[in-house]
């Protein structure tokens, strides 16, 4: 019997999101007949716009559906809003219910939370949106760096391509090694990537600082990235004590003095290994880092993949 897949679409919802997992199934159908039936669900059958604008009808409503192999909830700017009424949010926790996998693809977890996630179920999302998700539902363990996971019947991918990663996985699950590698050589992606969601993150993601000693700061280590950074230097640039520098870097960054500089030579270090050819070395030294190793270190504690396969996974080809 072919397992089926119920796909919803909802206003708002990201269509690579959607569309992803949709051709991994679609193709792996393709290569085995019989192995899945895709079902396009909504809470109408009303055309659907999807955040990018494309319109989708669903082909059945999700009131209507009494059997569920694997629900697929996309994420989007939908997911993340209230537009989603609570009749309808029951709706989808029933189908949840009947379903033996509940998938989520990116900030498709808020949909899956909202309607009653087990407590302590371990998810993951777009790496955006970890701080959020987690400070909206804290009884959630929200990992930030799994390009998937699983717990029991729950799965959740990290952000909107990632989908199609956990969606090769399932097929995996479903029909073996050999369907799962025939979709990722179709699709063209790797059957199962290297690495996890920290390399496409951006290691420093703060807000424009509020008072103007921060500013002073941040401006002063721009121009002094390739130094020695202490926080007593830091403290003197604006008169301050090395404690009350600490303070005003934990208000303001959620960080410390060295936490932060170390952030921002990371930054750098990624912006000049994806777009210039200089030697690796030559970047250790740029941003501060008296040895390859110290840097090669710090690096990997900030994406999770060495230097070199950073650069090669995002050097723009001239």
């Amino acid at each position: 019997m072919p397992k089926i897949i119920c796909l919803l679409a909802y206003e708002g919802m990201e269509l690579l999101d959607f569309s992803g997992p949709q051709s991994a199934f679609y193709e792996a159908l393709q290569a085995k007949n019989g192995s899945y039936k895709l079902q396009i669900v909504g809470f109408s059958k009303r055309i659907v716009r999807c955040e990018a604008g494309l319109q989708i009808i669903p082909s059945k409503l999700i009131d209507e559906i009494d059997e569920s192999h694997t629900f697929i909830i996309p994420g989007g700017k939908g997911a993340r809003s209230l537009s989603i009424k609570p009749t309808q949010l029951a709706s989808l926790k029933l189908l949840m219910s009947k379903s033996e996998r509940v998938v989520s693809i990116c900030t498709g977890v808020y949909l899956t939370a909202r309607a009653g996630l087990p407590p302590n179920t371990n998810v993951a999302t777009h790496w955006a949106f970890v701080d959020d998700l987690k400070k909206q539902y804290p009884l959630l363990n929200v990992d930030p760096e799994k390009i998937f996971v699983q717990d029991g019947k729950y799965w959740s991918s990290a952000g909107v391509t990632s989908g199609i990663d956990l969606t090769l996985r399932l097929i995996e699950v479903d029909h073996g090694t050999a369907l799962a590698h025939h979709v990722a050589k179709h699709l063209v992606v790797y059957s199962k990537r290297s690495g996890s969601q920290k390399q496409f993150s951006n290691v420093l993601d703060i807000q424009k600082p509020r008072s103007d000693r921060m500013e002073l700061i941040m401006n002063w280590i721009k121009e002094h990235i390739d130094e020695v950074i202490t926080v007593n230097r830091l403290s003197e640039l604006v008169h301050l004590s090395e404690r009350q520098c600490h303070r005003l870097f934990l208000k303001e960054t959620d960080m410390t003095p060295a936490q932060y500089v170390e952030k921002y030579r990371m930054q750098i270090a990624s912006e000049l290994l994806a777009t210039t050819d200089r030697e690796i070395k030559s970047i250790a030294l740029v941003v501060g880092f008296e040895t390859y190793n110290g840097f090669a270190r710090a690096f990997e504690r900030s994406f999770a993949v060495t230097p070199a396969a950073y650069r090669k996974a995002f050097l723009l080809k001239k």
